[in-house]
């Protein structure tokens, strides 16, 4: 058990290191990191895991910092590491709600939105549900685990107190934040697809009946549309949404070797 009363220099400066980093990740990490968590929970969660991967480090890999300033420093680099790998994990959440608001606008919810607890932002009602529908789904496939896993193996490769943050770390975020575009188009290409077969066959329509009102039909006949393909593509939207976050999981490792090397 760790005793912060006769706890040396080294020791309480490995805690510290460990437990910013932890508090980073949470910070930003899907599921984990959700407003919806009390605060008292995740505290607890920060202080248990880094107490469990501070027991698995030795104390002599920590550098002792002379001086207040070179603490910071390895703080505020320990916190943005640990940022950086829940952001990495957020992604494909990002992605879910731009495809989200792609559906929404092209149904004709654009102005229907729902405050999401997680943001305090204004989000579409498609994207919202696809989003609790992926956290479901991700905590039935152990998504948690992997983002405590990605935590703990990052001292692998990165010790406390030796992160180094450079342009090859903003190149692989940017490289990697391609995959937000890509899963939006998958999870939302059924429907606008659909919604485009739509808006063609209406547009015809038109032209062959001009007196009929193709605004009246068309707004309700594209809002069923699509949610009869959102219902339909749940399948597929479990599918893409499973195969996206484990290709995360194996980019996340790349990326965190990227930001230094023990």
């Amino acid at each position: 058990m760790f005793d912060f009363i006769t706890a040396g220099t080294a020791q309480l400066e490995l805690f510290l290191l460990v437990l910013v980093r932890c508090s980073g990740v949470l910070l930003t990490a899907p599921i984990l990191g959700h407003r919806a968590l009390p605060a008292m929970v995740k505290i607890g969660l920060v202080i248990l895991l880094s107490l469990t991967v501070m027991a698995s480090l030795p104390v002599a890999s920590v550098e002792i910092a002379t001086t207040l300033s070179s603490l910071i420093l390895l703080i505020v680099r320990e916190l943005v590491m640990g940022a950086i790998i829940g952001l990495f994990f957020s992604f494909i959440f990002y992605g879910i709600q731009f495809a989200g608001t792609a559906v929404g606008y092209q149904m004709g919810f654009s102005m229907a939105n729902i405050l999401d607890p997680s943001t305090s932002e204004q989000t579409p009602i498609i994207g919202e549900f696809w989003s609790l529908l992926g956290m479901l789904i991700l905590l039935s496939l152990n998504g948690h685990h992997l983002i405590i896993s990605a935590f703990v193996d990052s001292y692998r490769s990165v010790g406390p107190g030796m992160v180094v943050l450079d342009g090859s770390v903003g190149e692989a975020i940017v490289k990697y934040s391609q995959d937000v575009f890509v899963i939006a188009l998958k999870i939302a290409a059924p429907v606008l697809v659909a919604l485009l077969l739509t808006d063609i066959a209406m547009g015809t329509i038109s032209r062959a009946i001009p007196t009929l009102n193709v605004f009246f039909v068309g707004a309700p006949l594209k809002i069923a549309v699509g949610l009869v393909l959102v219902a339909v593509s749940l399948p597929l939207f479990g599918y893409v949404l499973e195969r996206g976050w484990h290709l995360v999981d194996d980019q996340i490792h790349t990326l965190i070797s990227a930001m230094g090397k023990v």
